[in-house]
């Protein structure tokens, strides 16, 4: 990966793109770079990640680069045809990744589908710390659970919003995965569990912004601060019976 850093590094247009979107990520908590060709941004997604931040290596992957390939039938709601909820990635880890990175490889062929949805948690919740909701936001601890390597299911406890000792805010949220930890614990979610998961979807339900995916987008999303989604998509049936959807990248640095 050091190496793939270096020979970024002396890629002047590349550390300036890298410079203008951690300014911007920073400010809004998203950017999104439009207008490479897509034979040109396959090969520079990965240098510029590392360029970002600290690339993470997913260990069930063990890979930088993780593909998507939306399709029928799929395990993981990633690759499902249907919408993929708000959500923000690796949230069952006590310190999930800042960055999460996409390429759009391959687009969806219907206007409208596939859409990226995003809200922006620390700009939903600013200056509103006496609420009652935010309240429960910050406090109510909710079990987020994975499948380990192992197949092992690992839970750990956290609410929503974490602040860290810099004053940064850190949401997660992943419902399936807060399902499968109540599920692990043959528990159901007490009332004012469910008050706060119901609460915190509405919240960012209304503060959603949609950002259209083409071929060669790449899109660079605090993970920290923004939930994000994706509409629903829409696949091409051949002749054969194949089928083929909307394609990504993805990669994720601290």
């Amino acid at each position: 990966m050091e190496r793939i850093r270096l020979k970024a590094s002396s890629c002047g247009p590349l550390v300036t793109v890298s410079q203008a979107a951690t300014s911007l990520i920073d400010e809004q908590g998203y950017v999104q770079i439009v207008g490479i060709p897509i034979a040109q941004a396959r090969p520079l997604f990965l240098g510029l990640a590392t360029l970002l931040g600290a690339v993470f290596i997913d260990p069930a992957e063990e890979n930088a680069l993780i593909g998507a390939h939306v399709r029928p039938q799929q395990h993981l709601m990633g690759n499902q045809v249907r919408a993929l909820p708000l959500h923000t990635d690796y949230s069952m880890m006590q310190r999930p990744p800042r960055l999460t990175m996409s390429l759009c490889t391959r687009a969806d062929r219907m206007t409208g589908f596939g859409s990226l949805s995003v809200a922006d948690v620390e700009a939903m919740v600013f200056g509103l710390d006496g609420d009652d909701d935010v309240v429960r936001f910050k406090r109510v601890m909710l079990p987020f659970a994975a499948r380990t390597i192992g197949d092992q299911v690992e839970v750990i406890e956290s609410p929503i919003i974490c602040m860290e000792h810099d004053g940064r805010l850190v949401a997660r949220y992943h419902k399936s995965r807060i399902v499968q930890g109540f599920r692990h614990r043959n528990q159901s979610p007490t009332a004012e569990q469910a008050k706060t998961m119901r609460a915190f979807e509405k919240w960012i339900r209304e503060s959603v912004q949609i950002m259209s995916v083409d071929i060669g987008y790449i899109t660079i999303l605090d993970n920290h601060r923004m939930v994000h989604g994706r509409e629903r998509c829409s696949v091409e049936l051949a002749l054969d019976g194949t089928t083929q959807g909307r394609q990504m990248l993805f990669a994720f640095a601290y």
